[in-house]
């Protein structure tokens, strides 16, 4: 794929998750200001056990296409057909399991909200087939057009449900057409027709990559949610609404970033002809990477501080700015392990990642209810820092090295050397005021970098240059 192809499919696939994320947090604010924080934890219960049985569907067939590619209908067909029956089978089982989970948690109202999403799943399941052609077919602004509208109608159904008195209703009802959205916008562009078929001689196949990227997605699953679940288990709705805010404060910037890697990273990844490249490249892709957004999170660590979230939120939402500094960290590492996942999936090994999030699990939940007996949801986020984050890191590049005969330093030294080199500004610019402490940070940050790491600062200015005389061109030429 050439660069500039490259580019503008990167760029493509950057608008498209920042307009979901920016509606996502239009609706945030939008509720923050309409709901208690006892709804928030309401329906952040309810999304732990949503995101529990998506992930049987998302990322399964999806990346089966994307890996194996559409030329052959056998295998689209059979991933199709095989999404979609799970998809009903979880619809029932999630609707079967709803009065249980709401009498586990002592809210009633969960038994008919996760009846509600049950309906959604299915929804789920044929729109991941389509958006896996979509991506392998890199129609990406096709896809970034669909994320527009689905996002749109999220937003105005929600704060209009909201609005009427719906309460943590409005959720339910701007998911559900958001989903239908999508669902019709991607089956109409995607401009494939599935047969409901499973092929007996590619079964197997099929399955086998389903099944490792299921249990992959499993441990991801526990690992990214058991902290919501226990800080609404241990220490109620209201401390769950403030951590579930400040989760998807802090990890609206990883998803976009993370979204860009899923869909642009596996099929150039797959694409790549020798294991040779495919090493390069990572390589390149994560110290690129590393460099770009850790001074990223730090800007935000300086900026979410109360008076920011009082005139944003309301007061009442004070509580996050405690939480917010650990879920960064955690955010952080989320982007750069992203990588690692992407190229594994692209060399159709999404086992590796499987082991490693299932052995990740029970110790990531035993740090979540450490760290909530210990420190309430500032120990939670703290636990997801150090677990989640350093710990976790080490240990997925140590072992996807290790299986793939590539040299562990080569890729983990560029994770943590970029956060080194954030604490001298965020140290010198955290007593500073509000306006003035990313102007400080920055300037700090490439006084490091042009002093520790002379040849990364040349490169950066080099393309800055570039772009800069590009821009000058393209002015004169007009």
């Amino acid at each position: 794929m050439k660069p500039v192809s490259l580019l503008k499919s990167g760029l493509w696939i950057t608008y498209a998750t920042f307009i979901t994320r920016i509606f996502a947090f239009l609706s945030s604010l939008v509720l923050a200001r309409l709901l208690q924080p006892a709804d928030f934890g309401v329906i952040g219960i309810a999304y732990v056990f949503w995101s529990f049985f998506t992930l049987f569907i998302q990322d399964t067939a999806g990346n089966f296409i994307i890996y194996k590619g559409t030329d052959n209908p056998k295998y689209i067909d059979t991933s199709y057909t095989i999404s979609l029956s799970i998809g009903l089978l979880l619809g029932l089982g999630m609707a079967a399991t709803a009065p249980a989970v709401a009498m586990f948690f002592n809210e009633p109202a969960l038994s008919s909200i996760l009846v509600a999403f049950a309906f959604n799943l299915l929804l789920s399941s044929a729109s991941s087939a389509h958006s896996g052609v979509m991506t392998r077919q890199m129609q990406y602004q096709a896809l970034a057009n669909i994320s527009l509208v689905s996002s749109m109608t999220r937003l105005l159904c929600t704060a209009g449900a909201a609005m009427l008195g719906l309460s943590y209703w409005s959720f339910v009802v701007g998911d559900t057409a958001s989903w239908v959205v999508s669902c019709i916008l991607t089956r109409h562009y995607s401009g494939h027709r599935f047969r409901l078929q499973i092929d007996p001689e590619i079964r197997s196949e099929v399955l086998s990559f389903c099944l490792g990227s299921t249990f992959s997605s499993f441990g991801l699953y526990v690992n990214f949610n058991t902290d919501n679940f226990t800080v609404g288990k241990l220490l109620g709705s209201a401390s769950l609404g403030y951590y579930n805010l400040a989760y998807q404060l802090t990890m609206a910037a990883s998803s976009i970033f993370s979204s860009v890697i899923s869909q642009l990273g596996m099929p150039v990844f797959a694409q790549l002809p020798t294991d040779e490249q495919q090493k390069n490249t990572l390589s390149q892709v994560v110290e690129q990477t590393a460099f770009f957004i850790a001074p990223l999170y730090a800007l935000m660590f300086l900026i979410f501080d109360p008076q920011v979230v009082t005139f944003v939120f309301g007061s009442k939402w004070i509580p996050i700015c405690t939480v917010i500094p650990g879920l960064l960290f955690f955010a952080y590492f989320r982007v750069i392990n992203s990588l690692l996942f992407s190229m594994l999936v692209a060399k159709g090994r999404p086992d590796i990642n499987a082991r490693v999030n299932l052995q990740i699990a029970p110790i990531a939940v035993l740090s979540f209810v450490v760290g909530a007996r210990q420190g309430g949801i500032v120990g939670v986020s703290l636990a997801a820092a150090l677990i989640l984050g350093i710990f976790w890191t080490i240990y997925w590049w140590l072992t996807g090295c290790r299986i793939l005969g590539w040299p562990l330093k080569k890729f983990l030294l560029p994770c943590f050397i970029p956060i080194l080199l954030s604490v001298p500004g965020v140290a010198s610019s955290f007593a500073l005021p509000l306006l003035l402490r990313p102007f400080v940070f920055l300037l700090i940050y490439l006084v490091c970098i042009r002093i520790l790491m002379p040849k990364h600062f040349f490169l950066y200015q080099s393309v800055l240059d570039q772009l800069v005389n590009r821009l000058a061109k393209l002015r004169f030429s007009r």
